[in-house]
């Protein structure tokens, strides 16, 4: 049976940091740089931007391994912050995630994204209007679908790791969404946003099919 998962938005948190911390060097070194490889599913993706790319794949190393990825893009991010219930949390999460199924972009999935953050942006709304109706058009090829929107970042390791933690969001919607087994496929898009200054779509889907 197919179902839409529809969630909440997230708006800008008080955890905002430098994102340029994550290119450090050692971060990136610690992992296998074939995996990596593996992990950067839309390398070739000509209609994608570079940040967009870097979104999937920060995510697939996430789903890759939780434990890692808190070892090294996560600690990195949060040195010198106080945590919280939320970043503790999602220390305690990752930590059984291991070995989750890549995602893999999708074009239509990707021009769902793109509607509706250009959409979002020149209105100033936040959130899923016209979730339903977007996703319609798919719904014979994915069994099941969602959506996370971030506001305020154009940073991929900002909009990643803001929506992992899920500050402030009691069902930790966006975090499920990304450490969800179930989806293998996405799109993400970051597009302007008038009274935010950014926001970011990422649309997942589930398609039958072996990878």
């Amino acid at each position: 049976m197919k179902h839409i998962i529809l969630y909440l938005f997230l708006l800008c948190s008080p955890i905002l940091l430098s994102a340029q911390k994550y290119v450090d060097e050692k971060v990136w070194n610690r992992w296998d740089s074939t995996l990596i490889s593996k992990a950067n599913t839309a390398a070739s993706i000509e209609y994608m931007l570079s940040e967009e790319k870097l979104v999937i794949l920060i995510t697939n190393l996430a789903r890759t391994d939780g434990t890692l990825f808190s070892e090294t893009f996560l600690n990195t991010y949060l040195e010198g912050k106080k945590s919280n219930k939320y970043t503790k949390s999602l220390y305690k999460d990752l930590k059984k995630v291991k070995n989750l199924p890549f995602l893999f972009p999708e074009r239509d999935l990707y021009e769902i994204a793109k509607g509706h953050a250009v959409k979002s942006g020149k209105s100033g709304h936040v959130g899923h209007q016209g979730f339903d109706a977007r996703f319609k058009p798919v719904m014979k090829k994915y069994n099941s679908v969602a959506e996370n929107c971030a506001y305020g970042f154009d940073q991929a390791i900002d909009i990643a790791i803001q929506l992992l933690v899920d500050e402030d969001i009691p069902d930790l919607g966006h975090r499920v969404n990304m450490l969800n087994q179930e989806y293998n496929s996405i799109g993400v898009s970051i597009q302007p946003h008038k009274d935010y200054q950014f926001n970011c779509v990422m649309d997942f889907g589930r398609l039958n099919v072996n990878r």
